[in-house]
Parts: C-alpha cells; sequence; structure tokens
C-alpha cells in the first residue's frame, strides 16, 4: 500500500502466483476499484477494457485500438480501427514520457501499465514497482540473491537500450537480427 500525506492511498492486491488483481485508489471521498480478471479489466465494477496482444478492446462502445510498438514494446502509438492516431508517446532511455498527445489507455513503456494517479508515476512490472524518474525499481529483486553481481534496485542491468526486463525480476537482452 502506497499513503500520501494527505491520506490518499493505493492498495494494490496480487494473487500467489504474482498476477495484479485488484487496484484501489482513495483520493479524499472518491474510490476507485480496478479488478484484473484474465484479459478483461474492471473499473468500479463495470467490464472497461478487454485486453488483446495487439491492443484492446473499450467494452462501452466495441471499439478496438491497436498498439504500435519499437522493438522494446514500447507503446509508442494507439491508433484506433479507423486508423485513426489517438495517442502517441515519446521516452527517454529509462522510461519517462518527454512527449505524448492524449492520455487514453494506461500502458506505456515496455507495454506495462502505468499509475500517474497522485503523481505516483510508476509502472507496474508485476514483481515489483519501477520509477522512471529514479530509472530504479522501488523495492528490492526477490531474486537478489540470485544475481548478486546487479544492484538490488536496478533496472535492466542500467541498460536499458539493449536490454528489457520482462516482469521486474530478470532482464532480458533484445535481440535484434540483421537481415542478409
Amino acid at each position: 500500500m502506497v499513503t500520501f500525506s494527505d491520506g490518499s492511498t493505493i492498495a494494490y492486491t496480487y494473487g500467489a502466483d504474482g498476477t495484479k488483481l485488484k487496484t484501489v485508489h482513495k483520493t479524499g471521498s472518491t474510490t476507485t476499484t480496478t479488478d484484473y480478471c484474465g484479459n478483461v479489466v474492471y473499473e468500479n465494477g463495470v467490464q472497461k477494457l478487454l485486453l488483446t496482444d495487439e491492443g484492446y478492446v473499450t467494452l462501452s462502445d466495441g471499439k478496438y485500438h491497436y498498439y504500435l510498438q519499437d522493438h522494446q514494446g514500447n507503446n509508442r502509438v494507439v491508433i484506433n480501427q479507423s486508423g485513426t492516431v489517438e495517442e502517441t508517446n515519446h521516452y527517454y532511455p529509462f522510461g519517462g514520457v518527454f512527449a505524448s498527445t492524449n492520455n487514453v489507455q494506461p500502458y506505456k513503456y515496455n507495454g506495462k501499465e502505468f499509475d500517474g494517479k497522485k503523481g505516483l508515476n510508476w509502472y507496474d512490472y508485476g514483481a515489483r514497482h519501477y520509477d522512471a524518474a529514479l530509472g530504479k525499481f522501488t523495492t528490492v529483486d526477490p531474486l537478489a540473491e540470485k544475481y548478486f553481481n546487479t544492484g538490488l534496485y536496478a533496472y535492466c542491468g542500467n541498460n536499458p537500450i539493449n536490454r528489457i526486463d520482462p516482469d521486474g525480476l530478470l532482464l532480458a537482452r533484445i535481440l535484434i537480427y540483421k537481415v542478409l
């Protein structure tokens, strides 16, 4: 749970396998509950999004939205089923957003869910949260004893150009193929 100086809170609930099940944002008298059930996202008990490999469907109107991603899985552009650009994002190497238009959906850097409520600005990597402003995870790597040669809070071995961190546990090299 994250508690802010004004009494606002953000609570996260995870299953035993590390899957996020629920997020509860309390700000003043307003509470927003987001439930995750497979690839369906509910907000305050109402089905909101159906997540797909290519993007998502807004369930209120049944419209498809597609991600255009770069080699790191960053969602750079979101287009609707008509081909109209709905959102663009430009990132610093460690995931900070330096330019964005029309914030229409929460999945951004490396395709991870961005939580910007109350200025938190963290990405949810599953095993732990990531703060792009610091270029570090917010908690110690659960596998820290296995990988003693890397920093406990390090993001992708401090090399975000050539590596990604798929789930907050192990970094992965980005494979770039050259066509001959």
